[in-house]
């Protein structure tokens, strides 16, 4: 598939098993890739990715009506992540479903132009801005901390997890602190930022997976319910038309994983401008 990362791999080993190839183990051989604990790559520009991919591949495969739970999945993440304050990876998710609806034909026409657009959107939203010293945001400061006792735990059951969810959502749209506005309330390791404990707090410094950098997240009302609105829209009208695109995607998969069509994007690329001649030093 013209992606060439998150799923391509998934889906080319689908449509491998479905034209006859069979699946080999190889006892002894291993592949070392970074532990999964120490990156977090849903999270950043890869976001689209992991969406916009995701949901190509089940609309070329699944053998359910409509993706199955898939996009109810993505819905209840694109409120999580909303809850969390981040709003950067909720807006990409979002164009990542948009540029599903309108049509295959976008997989090869962005390619040369979709990680420029990715990266001026997330530029925008200040959970996307890291630094590598944590020194430089300011001091965090709490005024009231939660009583011993009181502080966020995880979702025990099904109904815990609805009322959490909804105490979340209605705290998101509430006036934000005015203290929290100059300084973070917390500083919350990568591990420890669910949405549970995240959706208590108007801001705070939450770092990378690996350690290496981290963001101040600020809570914004008014980003949340427009993001929530825009995700809830595009997620529904996903659900509605998906018979359509369904349809579309597979009729179009032979065209766009076809030598003739990457041959066509690569030569659309834009080629770099020739070298000017410089005048010798005199």
């Amino acid at each position: 598939l013209p992606v060439f990362i998150k799923w391509d791999d998934a889906e080319y080993g689908l449509r491998a098993a479905a034209a006859g190839y069979p699946t080999v183990s190889m006892p002894g051989v291993a592949v070392w890739h970074v532990p999964w604990q120490d990156k977090n790559d849903a999270l950043d520009w890869q976001a689209y990715h992991h969406l916009r991919n995701r949901l190509v591949a089940a609309l070329l495969h699944s053998p359910y009506p409509r993706g199955g739970a898939l996009v109810t999945e993505s819905l209840q993440h694109h409120v999580q992540h909303l809850l969390s304050m981040q709003y950067s990876t909720a807006r990409l998710r979002i164009m990542a479903i948009e540029d599903v609806l309108s049509g295959p034909g976008h997989l090869h026409r962005d390619l040369a132009i979709k990680p420029a657009e990715l990266r001026r959107v997330r530029a925008s939203f200040t959970d996307a801005r890291a630094e590598r010293d944590v020194e430089k945001f300011p001091a965090a400061h709490r005024p009231k901390p939660p009583k011993r006792g009181k502080e966020p735990t995880s979702p025990s059951n099904p109904l815990d997890l609805v009322v959490k969810a909804a105490l979340g959502a209605f705290r998101q749209i509430r006036p934000v602190d005015p203290g929290a506005v100059d300084r973070p309330q917390a500083v919350v390791a990568s591990q420890d930022a669910h949405w549970w404990a995240l959706s208590h707090l108007d801001g705070a410094i939450v770092s990378a997976a690996d350690g290496s950098t981290a963001s101040w997240y600020q809570r914004d009302p008014e980003v949340f319910r427009r993001l929530m609105a825009e995700g809830s829209a595009a997620h529904a009208r996903l659900l509605r038309e998906w018979p359509r695109l369904r349809d579309g995607y597979r009729a179009a998969a032979g065209g766009f994983t076809s030598p003739r069509q990457w041959r066509a994007a690569f030569q659309a690329e834009p080629q770099p401008a020739p070298r000017q001649p410089t005048a010798p030093d005199r």
